[in-house]
C-alpha cells in the first residue's frame, strides 16, 4: 500500500514505508491525498544535529498544486502520525546556462539557481507567505537572507523555523534569518477557498 504513494520507485526504505502508510491512512479524511505522489524521504535529523527527528518529503513538481492547496490540513496530520517534523518540497532541477542541445536554446527561468532556491524556501514555508525578502552582508563580509513572514501564521511555524533554517542551510549554503512582522495588504493564502462576493 505505501508503495502506491511513491512516483516510480518500487524498492522503498523503511523511513518511506512509515510515511507511505501513514499517508495512506490520511487519505481516509483528507481525499485529496489520493493524487499527491512522492519522490523520497530523507532524514536530516544527524546531517543538522537535531533532537527532534526532522524528514525532508520530495514531492514531483507537477504535484506542487495538489500539495499547495491542502498542506494546512495534511502536515499537522502528517507530523502526529509520523512523530517527527515534516517539511515538505518539490522536487527541481538546475540546468547549466552553457549545456544546449542547439546553440539557439535558452534555458528557462524556473531551472535557474535563483529561481529553484527561492522556490525551495517557499515549499518548506508552506502554508505560510513571504511577504519580504532583504539580503545583508555582515562586517565580515558574509551574507546571510533575512526573510519576513506573516504574523498570523506565527503559532504554526515557530516550533519548526529551527529546523527550517538549518536544512535550507544544508541544501544551499544559505544563512537565514526569520522575522515576523503584520501585513497590512490583502492577499489571499495559498489553499484558502475564495470568499463570493455579495
Amino acid at each position: 500500500m505505501a508503495a502506491n504513494k511513491f512516483w516510480k520507485k518500487k524498492e522503498l526504505s523503511s523511513l518511506e514505508q512509515q510515511v507511505g502508510s501513514a499517508l495512506t491512512q490520511i487519505e481516509t479524511t483528507i481525499t485529496e491525498v489520493k493524487n499527491l505522489k512522492v519522490s523520497s524521504v530523507v532524514d536530516y535529523t544527524s546531517k543538522i544535529n537535531a533532537k527532534k527527528q526532522v524528514y525532508l518529503v520530495l514531492i514531483p513538481y507537477p504535484c506542487l498544486s495538489i500539495y499547495n492547496r491542502i498542506s494546512s490540513k495534511l502536515l499537522p496530520e502528517l507530523e502526529k502520525r509520523v512523530k517527527a517534523t515534516i517539511l515538505v518540497a518539490a522536487k527541481r532541477t538546475i540546468e547549466s546556462k552553457w549545456v544546449k542541445s542547439h546553440r539557439s536554446q535558452t534555458r528557462p527561468n524556473s531551472r535557474t539557481l535563483t529561481s529553484v532556491y527561492d522556490g525551495l524556501l517557499e515549499d518548506l514555508i508552506n502554508p505560510s507567505v513571504i511577504l519580504g525578502r532583504r539580503t545583508r552582508v555582515r562586517v565580515d563580509g558574509s551574507k546571510f537572507y533575512r526573510i519576513f513572514l506573516d504574523e498570523s501564521d506565527q503559532k504554526e511555524l515557530e516550533h519548526r523555523l529551527d529546523s527550517i533554517k538549518d536544512v535550507y542551510k544544508v541544501l544551499t549554503t544559505r544563512d537565514l534569518e526569520f522575522e515576523f512582522r503584520r501585513d497590512d495588504t490583502f492577499y489571499q493564502k495559498r489553499g484558502a477557498k475564495k470568499v463570493a462576493k455579495k
